[in-house]
């Protein structure tokens, strides 16, 4: 991980969305650090790592197109549509099918994302902690 992803890291956990907390105007993208993955099946559920599963630790959601992109550089160009945008003053849920897979995510304004998704009998759920992209590229100036 590089110097820059790493102080992007930090900056998602010191500072989740506060000027989006303080208006009912969400920022145009948010950067997302994942948490570990909860998989579940009929068998039980489990705790698995991210890289384990061939997850990014950074995403960036575009709240406006409903584009999820991968932001490290080992995932670079990896990418998922959102098809339905729902936004509240509170919440943005966002929901989206793809390669045989279901997966919704809901954000709040104080910056937790919870995520799932669900495919042939199993469910994978995760949370991440967001900020506004315009954040962190002032605060790295």
């Amino acid at each position: 991980m590089t110097t820059r992803s790493y102080l992007a890291a930090a900056i998602l956990f010191v500072a989740p969305l506060a000027a989006a907390a303080q208006t009912t105007d969400w920022p145009a993208s948010v950067v997302c650090s994942l948490g570990d993955v909860t998989i579940c099946t009929t068998a039980g559920c489990h705790q698995a790592a991210l890289d384990t599963l061939d997850l990014p630790q950074l995403i960036r959601f575009d709240l406006k197109t409903g584009v999820m992109l991968a932001v490290t550089p080992e995932d670079f160009g990896r990418r998922s549509s959102f098809k339905i945008i729902e936004t509240s003053d509170t919440k943005i849920v966002l929901q989206g099918y793809e390669n045989g897979r279901a997966f919704s995510a809901v954000l709040d304004e104080p910056g937790t994302l919870a995520i799932s998704a669900s495919s042939n009998g199993t469910t994978f759920s995760l949370f991440a902690r967001c900020t506004s992209l315009q954040f962190i590229t002032e605060a790295g100036k």
